[in-house]
C-alpha cells in the first residue's frame, strides 16, 4: 500500500516538474520579439542620424569669380589699371556714337572689379565738363581680371551739336576714367566737344564685362 501511494505521488510530481520546464522555455521564446523589435528601432535610427550629418556638412567654399574669390582679391583701382576707348566698327547711330571703354589689369597680380566705371569730360586744364556719365541698365557682376587681362564696358556719346545752344559747347582734352570703387582716375586722351549745360548728359557708361 505504501509503494502505491509512493508511486501515486510521484507521478504529478514528474508531471508538474515538465510543466514548469516548458513555462521556463516559453518565457525565454517570449523576449525574442521585444530583442527584435529593440533592433529594428536601432536600424531605423541609422540613417536619421546619417541625414544630420549631411545637413550640417560645411558647403565646399566658391572659387569662380562671382563668389568668395573676388570678394578675397585686391580691388582693381587706377595705379594697376589702364584705360582705353575704342570706337566700335559702324557704332554710329541717331545722333550718338558707341564705343568701347577697355580696362586693362597692367600689374603682377590679380585683382576684382565689377559694376559701373566713372566717366567724365574734361579740358585741357583737367577741369571736369558737364555731367558725368550717366548709368545704362545692366546687372554689375563680380570680376576678376589676372595680370594683361581686360574688362570693358560700353560707352554712348551723344553728340553736343543735338543740343543747340541750350548746350554751351565747351571744347574737351580727354576722358576720367574711375573704375569701380575708386576715387583715382585714369587720363584717357579723347578730343571732343562738351556741353557745359550739367543737366544734358553727353555719356552714358554699361557695366564691366569680362573681356
Amino acid at each position: 500500500m505504501t509503494s502505491r501511494t509512493t508511486r501515486s505521488t510521484a507521478v504529478p510530481l514528474l508531471a508538474l516538474a515538465a510543466l514548469l520546464a516548458l513555462s521556463a522555455c516559453g518565457g525565454s521564446g517570449g523576449d525574442s520579439p521585444d530583442a527584435e523589435a529593440s533592433t529594428a528601432a536601432s536600424g531605423t535610427a541609422s540613417p536619421s542620424a546619417e541625414g544630420s550629418a549631411a545637413a550640417t556638412a560645411p558647403a565646399p567654399s566658391a572659387t569662380s569669380p562671382g563668389g568668395d574669390t573676388a570678394a578675397a582679391m585686391p580691388r582693381c583701382t587706377a595705379d594697376l589699371l589702364s584705360a582705353a576707348v575704342e570706337t566700335q566698327p559702324g557704332g554710329g547711330a541717331a545722333g550718338s556714337v558707341y564705343r568701347t571703354l577697355v580696362l586693362t589689369n597692367d600689374s603682377s597680380t590679380a585683382c576684382a572689379t565689377g559694376g559701373y566705371p566713372g566717366v567724365s569730360y574734361v579740358d585741357a586744364a583737367g577741369s571736369q565738363v558737364g555731367a558725368p556719365a550717366a548709368r545704362a541698365e545692366g546687372e554689375a557682376v563680380p570680376l576678376v581680371l589676372e595680370p594683361g587681362r581686360q574688362a570693358a564696358a560700353e560707352l554712348r556719346e551723344t553728340r553736343a551739336q543735338n543740343y543747340g545752344d541750350e548746350c554751351a559747347a565747351a571744347d574737351t582734352a580727354a576722358l576720367l576714367v574711375y573704375p569701380p570703387d575708386d576715387t583715382a582716375s585714369l587720363r584717357v586722351e579723347h578730343p571732343s566737344l562738351g556741353c557745359g549745360n550739367e543737366e544734358i548728359e553727353l555719356l552714358s557708361v554699361g557695366v564691366l564685362q569680362q573681356r
